[in-house]
C-alpha cells in the first residue's frame, strides 16, 4: 500500500539523483537498498585501541556527570 511522506526538497533531489544512478525501478528500491546497505555494516572493532579517556569525551554535562 502506498503511502505518502514528506521531505525537504534537498531531500528529494537526492532520492532523485541516487535512483537514476542505481537505476532503481522507485524510490522505495532507493530507500530500501541505502537502509539494508547501512544495517548490514559491522561495527565490531570500531573501539578497538581507543583509550577510555577519548571514549568518554563528551559524555559528561557541565556538572561532570555522564
Amino acid at each position: 500500500m502506498p503511502t505518502t511522506i514528506q521531505v525537504e526538497k534537498e531531500t528529494a533531489d537526492l532520492l532523485k539523483s541516487m535512483k537514476e544512478q542505481t537505476q532503481a525501478s522507485s524510490y522505495d528500491e532507493v530507500i530500501n537498498n541505502m537502509v539494508r546497505r547501512r544495517a548490514t555494516k559491522s561495527l565490531f572493532g570500531v573501539l578497538k585501541g581507543m583509550s577510555r579517556k577519548r571514549l568518554m569525551k563528551g559524555l559528561r554535562d557541565e556538572h561532570d556527570r555522564i
